[in-house]
């Protein structure tokens, strides 16, 4: 039970990161865009696709997630 809990709590926190994550980066960029140094914006770019690959795989354990939560739902 107490794994259980623990992961919705951690569903519940990365929502919350997201999300602050996501205003912080449409309050911001164009300030980036505007200051950051070549060397910044290389950087950037790095992050941005580690970040892709990361919600990639994120979303295909979502999805595997999902369908495995409507099947179990359905036993029930």
């Amino acid at each position: 039970m107490a794994a259980s809990r623990s992961f919705l709590d951690n569903l519940a926190n990365l929502r919350v990161v997201l999300s602050v994550a996501l205003e912080h980066i449409q309050a911001n960029s164009d300030q980036f865009l505007k200051t950051g140094t070549a060397e910044q914006m290389r950087q950037a770019q790095t992050l941005i696709s580690k970040i892709h690959t990361l919600a990639e795989e994120l979303d295909r354990e979502f999805r595997s997630l999902e369908a495995l939560v409507t099947r179990h739902r359905r036993v029930m």
